[in-house]
Parts: structure tokens; C-alpha cells; sequence
């Protein structure tokens, strides 16, 4: 596999390019780390019923965003009362500006 040097992430409307180590079959979309969390001064919130928000701020504008996170074998309610055979593959575009 390998490395590209500048991809370009769309993160709620946030564009941000980073390094990345692509790798065959990891048990991930994407595992962001410290340069990301310091590019990006992310915060975190955890709430009690297991969700979590990642706040990101634009390192050139100064814009905000909350990005949300969930277990991906558990989508999020909302697309939990949307799921069909015949929309199946369509849950992967809603979430495409999040995941590689």
C-alpha cells in the first residue's frame, strides 16, 4: 500500500489535508491521531448514554464544527428508521464527507 502525502478531508465543510498510511483491510475507515488533534485543536465531548462530539476548528479560518461519532455497527437513530434492502447502499454516501 502506501502513503499519500495530501488528501484532502472534508470534515463539515472543513477542508483539511493530511498525511495518510493506507493499509489493506484495517479495522477502521480512518484512525486519526495526535497531528490531526493538534492541526485541528479537537475537542472532545463523551456523553453518558456512549456518544460522542468531536468539536475541529479550521487552522486558516478560524471556523468551527461538531462532528459527530458512532459505533459503526450501530448506526444512528435516525438511519436506523430509514434502512431497507433497497437503501442499503446509499447509508455509506450520507456519511461520505466523514469517511475515506
Amino acid at each position: 500500500m502506501g502513503l499519500v502525502m495530501t488528501l484532502p478531508f472534508n470534515l463539515g465543510g472543513i477542508i483539511i489535508h493530511l498525511q495518510v498510511q493506507v493499509i489493506k483491510d484495517p479495522a477502521y475507515k480512518v484512525l486519526l491521531g495526535r497531528h490531526f488533534d493538534v492541526l485541528t485543536g479537537s475537542m472532545v465531548i463523551n456523553s453518558m448514554d456512549g456518544g460522542q462530539t468531536v468539536t475541529i476548528t479550521d487552522p486558516n479560518s478560524g471556523k468551527r464544527t461538531m462532528l459527530p461519532t458512532f459505533d459503526r455497527r450501530k448506526p444512528p437513530n435516525i438511519l436506523k428508521m430509514h434502512i431497507a434492502a433497497d437503501i442499503k447502499p446509499t447509508i455509506e454516501n450520507f456519511f461520505q464527507h466523514l469517511m475515506i
